[in-house]
């Protein structure tokens, strides 16, 4: 097979892993290899590019050590097993491609600048498990191996081996040491029990590429039940608050583990990417009354990329956010036992596309959101910009609000609906009464447009309140009391929300103008890659 076998000795060499027993979860191959022409045959690749994709068939040619494009033809959007082109990380995807008697996975890396577009084989990892890899032990079951401790190489983790957390597993050192993490499309991590997570710390990466036929999952071994492992934490060196004025490097001890720090002086800090990955039945209690979060994200910057993210099922908050500037789409909270969306010490990031839709038994708010506890006023000052965020509350003797702003945050709230709670909206502590300015004079540190609330209460007025969040809140451009037609998490017809949202002016967002996280009923972005929630 000529130039193909060197390519294969030569990847399959530098691989650390193979995948397990279990062949491609009985999927067929997605691709065909024709030796004698050198081609590799790809009847559906989807394409994705932003919060969109296109579908094609493509052919690729062998050349050198180099796939060369050929043919690439449109086609009928697909469901089921495909190849997955994603543009975010200039990777093909393919989950099953035959090599002889053998059976891969291939990823092929975008050859910058090349035209006609080539590709270099990254990873060519046979679809049958052998043995665990060094930086492993077996586990109990066949095809699983377990991780533990702290890894300071660069490691692969594959679909076709159940991946078992035992304790805390760190990548990296604290700025130290530092690796990356790759994790494959469709590859599973599970937390035996308990204090089990996985830490990415500062200077080290995550490179967990899912792709929507093939997300990442991880969870608790049961997933029955919230609190059955961890979580995901990433640290980075993004700014933070909490530190003494005049401090020129903030780093601050994480509450739950106090001997992990986070935070620094790189607002652009790259932790990787986190993209269709399903984060399930997560917040075990480290020590008493700390419990991690599903997914925690201590100072991380703006180059880290995160996207199609499903927090379901955890015990404390589905994400929380400490400081750092990072940038999120497409989340799905749901059923988290605390706070959906989290978050203090400074965030300056981003959000849009968010999804939060609580339990009808257990569950506090939908955001809870704070600049910092014990210093109100400490800079830099918490004030995300968020956007087409779909807020489905509880009602109940023990719910809450959908939206608290306290403890002197700001924020810019685009696009949004909040409904089913007791309160939606509560503006609560002086600090960010004064942060807002008051209605008709507002500052731009705390505003709200384009954005409908219905809950038994609308609005609520929280200590040291100058002014009422009633006024607030219908002071500003475009927001609405009013029904918005949902039909389950989405617009129904005729729903107010299918032309009531602006565009954002920040290069962040996808220009919109609608609110809520859905375009209409045919928008729903959440189908095939998470867990059902329904």
């Amino acid at each position: 097979m000529f130039k193909l076998n060197c390519i294969k000795e030569k990847l399959m060499a530098a691989s650390a892993v193979l995948l397990s027993t279990v062949t491609l979860n009985g999927y067929a191959a997605t691709a065909t290899f024709d030796p004698s022409a050198g081609v590799v045959d790809l009847p559906v690749v989807e394409v994705l590019s932003g919060g969109s994709s296109a579908f094609y068939s493509a052919k690729l040619q062998l050349s050198g050590d180099e796939l060369q494009l050929v043919d690439a033809s449109p086609i009928s959007a697909t469901k089921g097993q495909r190849n997955v082109f994603d543009s975010d990380t200039s990777a093909v995807h393919i989950a099953s491609v035959g090599v002889g008697a053998d059976d891969y996975y291939a990823k092929l890396k975008l050859v910058p600048g090349s035209n006609p577009l080539r590709f270099k084989v990254e990873q060519l990892v046979k679809n049958a498990f052998e043995v665990c890899p060094s930086f492993a032990t077996p586990g109990v079951s066949a095809g699983s191996c377990v991780l533990s401790g702290e890894i300071n190489s660069d490691i692969t983790l594959t679909k076709n081996i159940t991946w078992v957390l035992s304790g805390g597993v760190y990548i990296g050192g604290d700025k130290t040491r530092s690796a990356t993490l790759t994790i494959n499309p469709g590859t599973k991590i599970f937390g035996e029990a308990g204090a089990d997570y996985l830490w990415i710390r500062r200077g080290s990466k995550i490179m967990a590429e899912g792709t929507p036929d093939n997300p990442i999952v991880m969870s608790g071994p049961l997933q029955t039940s919230a609190g059955e492992w961890g979580g995901l934490v990433i640290s980075g060196n993004a700014p933070v608050n909490g530190c003494s004025v005049g401090v020129a490097l903030c780093e601050v001890p994480f509450e739950a583990v106090t001997s992990e720090f986070y935070g620094g002086n790189n607002p652009t800090d790259n932790s990787g990417v986190v993209k269709y990955v399903q984060i399930l039945f997560a917040g075990n209690a480290i020590r008493p009354d700390e419990e991690l979060n599903g997914f925690t994200l201590n100072g991380v910057g703006s180059g880290t990329i995160i996207d199609y993210v499903q927090v379901h099922e955890g015990l404390d908050d589905g994400v929380e956010v400490f400081g750092g500037t990072v940038q999120m789409k497409h989340l799905v909270l749901t059923n988290n036992q605390d706070d959906s969306l989290d978050w203090t010490s400074g965030w300056k990031g981003r959000a849009q596309f968010v999804l939060i839709k609580q339990s009808s038994s257990v569950g506090d708010r939908g955001i809870e959101a704070d600049n910092n506890e014990k210093n109100n006023d400490s800079l830099p000052r918490s004030q995300p910009i968020l956007s087409n965020l779909t807020i489905i509350g509880r009602s109940g003797s023990t719910a809450t609000q959908g939206i608290l702003l306290r403890r002197g945050t700001g924020a810019n709230i685009w696009n949004t609906v909040v409904t089913g709670s007791p309160a939606c909206l509560m503006i609560d502590s002086a600090s960010t009464f004064v942060n807002a300015g008051s209605p008709g004079s507002l500052t731009g540190g705390l505003t709200i447009v384009n954005s409908f609330v219905q809950c038994a209460s609308n609005y609520k007025d929280g200590t040291g309140a100058t002014f009422k969040v009633a006024d607030w809140f219908t002071s500003q451009s475009e927001n609405k009391a009013e029904d918005p037609l949902l039909s389950g998490y989405l617009p129904a017809t005729g729903s107010p929300l299918i032309l009531g949202g602006a565009a954002v002016t920040d290069p962040f967002f996808t220009v919109v103008d609608y609110a809520g996280a859905f375009k209409d009923s045919g928008d729903d972005w959440t189908e095939e890659w998470t867990f059902p929630f329904n």
